[in-house]
């Protein structure tokens, strides 16, 4: 009896800590992609609003699981995590289902998990550990980066092979990112920036997929196929620019209604909500994002260790990376890659993936705030 009252007691005091303003931020997202997701759907289908749902009360355990696991037991087991991020990755070219021309997916009945998708936090957990360890405040020299680029490669070439560009180019921003506040020497960084800058032309016409350079040329240009690679975006852009200040109104969007907008309920899912609730609603949810990145960024400066720290603002790049290509890419400004809007865009392993990230912040929150 005195232990299980001491197991809750122990229990009580750590959901306590739970950031609730936090949690508060992460519902009214994810009700904001319950809506739109139904009003994306419901002219063909009730299956994805019902399935969204389901993924939300699966994501709730998850999210409760993770905040109450001390994040430093990731640390502790960081070459495990390692070597399961290697072969999940590898399980994709083994029971991968190939969807809309890529194997990025493992079918395990009614839910589709990508790999690739957890790739991202297990990287953090790994490589967090490897800056903290292996260099602390000694990253200096081009040396450093080409040593430390090892743990990423593996990881990198993986991916890229499915093909899956938008999580490739996830992974590089958050190496970026990781040993910049890893105190990387200036001159150092910009000379990497440099390298990446020449190399992209190398990257372009030598490892690019032909339906991945026209995603790019039509970015550059997306009234030279109309009919054909630019419809997309097209119908994104005149589905918020229609969407004026105030919106058409909830559930009456036409570019969604008269099935204009494809993939209206993940990729873009923001152009349904900004036709809809216009500038104002479009708006409030960015902030909303932004406010749920600076929250995360909050729980990293207060964390008693800088493995803490490097996972909770690797976990923040990841939202707002995330965020600013899906927005980026449905108002026109960035080329189209597939990454979804996180807590918005209908999908299980990407709802799943997000409670994950977001539970493990509130474990550094829980376990290793001052």
């Amino acid at each position: 009896m005195k232990t299980n009252s001491r197991t809750i007691s122990k229990l009580n005091k750590r959901l306590k800590k739970l950031d609730y303003v936090f949690i508060i931020n992460i519902i009214i997202i994810f009700s904001f992609g319950l809506m739109t997701i139904y009003s994306a759907t419901r002219v063909k289908t009730d299956t994805f609003i019902i399935k969204e749902i389901i993924f939300g009360i699966m994501s709730i355990v998850v999210f409760l699981v993770f905040s109450l696991i001390d994040y430093r037991i990731y640390s502790k087991n960081a070459k495990l995590i390692y070597i399961f991020n290697i072969l999940f990755l590898l399980s994709i070219y083994i029971f991968g289902s190939k969807i809309l021309g890529a194997t990025r997916w493992i079918k395990l009945g009614p839910i589709n998990i990508q790999p690739s998708e957890f790739a991202k936090i297990f990287f953090i957990l790994t490589f967090s550990e490897h800056l903290v360890n292996g260099y602390n405040k000694n990253f200096y020299g081009l040396k450093s980066v080409f040593i430390s680029s090892i743990h990423l490669i593996p990881i990198f070439l993986l991916i890229v092979k499915q093909p899956d560009l938008g999580t490739s180019l996830v992974l590089v921003f958050l190496y970026m990112e990781l040993i910049f506040l890893n105190n990387i020497d200036l001159k150092t960084y910009i000379s990497l920036i440099f390298l990446g800058i020449v190399s992209i032309p190398i990257g372009y016409f030598f490892f690019l997929k032909e339906y991945q350079k026209k995603r790019i040329l039509t970015f550059l240009n997306p009234e030279a196929d109309i009919l054909g690679s630019g419809w997309n975006v097209i119908q994104s852009m005149i589905a918020v620019g229609s969407g004026g200040v105030f919106g058409k109104g909830l559930f009456q969007g036409t570019q969604n209604k008269l099935k204009f907008l494809p993939e209206s309920h993940t990729d873009f899912i923001f152009a349904v909500l900004s036709e809809e609730l216009g500038f104002v609603g479009s708006g409030f949810l960015v902030i909303l994002y932004l406010f749920l990145v600076f929250s995360i960024i909050k729980i990293g400066n207060k964390s008693e260790d800088k493995y803490g720290s490097l996972v909770a603002y690797g976990i923040a790049g990841i939202i707002f990376f995330h965020s600013i290509v899906n927005i980026g890419m449905v108002i026109g400004i960035m080329p189209v890659t597939g990454l979804p809007l996180l807590l918005m865009s209908y999908g299980g392993s990407s709802l799943l993936f997000t409670a994950m990230i977001l539970g493990i912040v509130q474990s550094i929150k829980i376990y290793g705030s001052k």
